[in-house]
C-alpha cells in the first residue's frame, strides 16, 4: 500500500503495519489507522495518517529518555515531539505519551496523572 505527504513524498507500507487508535489522537479524535515508520537517522518515529498523510507526528521512544519508563509486552511508549527550527525550543510531551503495540497493532494515547 502506498499514501503520500508532503514531507515525505511516497510512503509503502504493509496492509498488516496498520495501527488502530480506537479513539483517534487528542486534537484528531477523527483518525482512527496510522502507519508507523522510523526516520533515516533513526532518531525519531513518524506517525502517519493514513487517511490524512499530512497528519503526521514526530514521535521518541520513551525508553531513549528513560530506560525505566513503563512499557507492558509489546507495547512501547512514545512521546510526541514538538519540532523547531530552534533546537532549544524542540520538546517532547511527557504528559500524553502514545502507547502502541506492535503485537496487536493497537495504540491509544493517555494523559498521565503524574509529575514524572
Amino acid at each position: 500500500m502506498k499514501i503520500k505527504n508532503q514531507q515525505f513524498g511516497e510512503i509503502e507500507f504493509n496492509k498488516n503495519s496498520i495501527l488502530k487508535f480506537e479513539n483517534g489522537i487528542f486534537g484528531f479524535e477523527e483518525l482512527k489507522e496510522f502507519v508507523l515508520f522510523d526516520s533515516k537517522e533513526k532518531i525519531f518515529h513518524w506517525l502517519c495518517s493514513i487517511s490524512e498523510p499530512e497528519i503526521i507526528f514526530p514521535l521518541f521512544l520513551m525508553k531513549a529518555i528513560d530506560k525505566d519508563y513503563p512499557s507492558e509486552g509489546k507495547t512501547e511508549a512514545f512521546g510526541v515531539v514538538t519540532l523547531n527550527s530552534d533546537p532549544t525550543k524542540i520538546s517532547i510531551n511527557l504528559k500524553a505519551p502514545i502507547y502502541i503495540n506492535s503485537q496487536d497493532k493497537q495504540g491509544k494515547q493517555v494523559i498521565l496523572d503524574n509529575s514524572k
